[in-house]
């Protein structure tokens, strides 16, 4: 169920992904700008997330994922036939209310059924098989761009069917219930302050790499559509390859360390974007860039062994909401940037990782225990 949920979502947002800067500047007509304004409202629903347990209220967490499943494959099926810019953004915020509420709910589900000894390399196997499809994807596309000169729309039409197709097979799935029954209120404890502030910083350097990688690939170097498939799939098959051991390197060497050697790696990846200009190094870049997700797992297991068994859901949802603070102002206020210089979109993402480091070398430490209120724990 799980390989599953992972495969439908990564079919359609990669779908929307690769067309969806060559779609903006193309057909629509957007500037940096305005797309820094789409990915703003795409993240919209990424602040509500926590309203996802409202939903928990009248349905499962299962019964919860497979609606929004269906919900993103509609949203990414619909674009192409919205070809303006407002009716971009409609289509945007449908396909992201499905998409995070079903992140929401697919990380609770994962965190409760997955087993804490081997939970990274479980979840670098699911991945693994997600970033296969991912690449399968890529190469579909590629295929039908340069041998059948495929339109926009098709693209968009087909990965939405598809997505939307593996929610309606996952309806015959019996539902899960997990051990432990789940809060369905809105919970929030100064124990978890050291994984808030790493989510919201998270949620920062994503919009980064989202909204402004792939577009620094389309307007400095001339990326087209088929291109920029190259690309996605060259990383896809990087991070294929790497997840399921990255996933038992971190089991191995822990979260702490592991979250240390994404966020160090980061700090010089968005520096030399400031700064590149040959293509190929740039590209060379995106793949090491999307190499370096795959530590995001650290963050998840950090997750797991923090938050209390019975608070997994609302956690989970409460976290989504702080993850796309920053992603709901930043892409706008970083477009604005962009339109000054590029550089410093890049640059900003260097602090924020640089941020993001600092703040996991206290993790074990007195500063970590003084931070998230141990100490009055163990008073009490």
């Amino acid at each position: 169920m799980l390989v599953i949920i992972a495969i439908a979502s990564v079919i359609a947002n990669t779908g929307w992904r690769v067309v969806m800067n060559n779609f903006a500047v193309d057909t629509v007509g957007m500037t940096g700008a305005d797309v820094g304004i789409l990915q703003s409202v795409r993240e919209i629903p990424g602040l509500l997330s926590f309203t996802v347990l409202f939903l928990l209220f009248i349905a499962s967490e299962q019964k919860v994922a497979v609606l929004s499943v269906a919900t993103l494959g509609l949203g990414v099926a619909v674009t192409g036939y919205l070809p303006s810019i407002y009716g971009f953004y409609f289509s945007t915020t449908i396909m992201s209310i499905g998409f995070h509420y079903l992140e929401a709910v697919n990380k609770s589900l994962s965190t409760q059924l997955l087993a804490t000894e081997d939970f990274s390399e479980s979840m670098g196997k699911i991945r693994s098989a997600a970033s296969f499809f991912s690449m399968v994807t890529f190469l579909g596309i590629m295929v039908a761009s340069y041998l059948f000169n495929v339109s926009d729309r098709a693209i968009f039409f087909t990965c939405g069917a598809i997505c939307f197709s593996l929610a309606v097979y996952l309806i015959t799935f019996r539902d899960t219930h997990t051990e432990v029954k789940q809060h369905t209120k809105l919970i929030v404890r100064r124990e978890y302050t050291t994984y808030y502030i790493l989510t919201f910083l998270s949620g920062a350097r994503r919009q980064i790499f989202v909204a402004f990688a792939g577009l620094l690939m389309v307007t400095k170097f001339g990326y087209t559509i088929p291109m920029m498939a190259a690309l996605f799939m060259i990383s896809s098959l990087a991070t294929t390859v790497a997840l399921p051991y990255v996933g038992r390197f971190i089991d191995r060497i822990g979260e702490r360390r592991a979250l240390i050697i994404e966020y160090a790696a980061l700090v010089l990846v968005f520096l030399s974007y400031a700064f590149v200009d040959d293509h190929y190094a740039a590209a060379a870049l995106y793949v090491i860039d999307s190499i370096i997700f795959s530590f995001a797992i650290a963050l998840n297991t950090y997750f797991k062994k923090t938050i209390r068994e019975d608070e997994v859901a609302s956690t989970a949802s409460l976290s989504f909401t702080i993850n796309h603070v920053a992603a709901v102002f930043l892409p706008f206020l970083l477009g604005i940037i962009w339109m000054s210089g590029y550089q410093w979109v890049f640059l900003t993402g260097s602090l924020i990782a640089l941020t993001s480091l600092l703040v996991s070398l206290t993790i074990g430490t007195k500063w970590h225990q003084r931070i998230n209120g141990f100490e009055e724990l163990q008073k009490q």
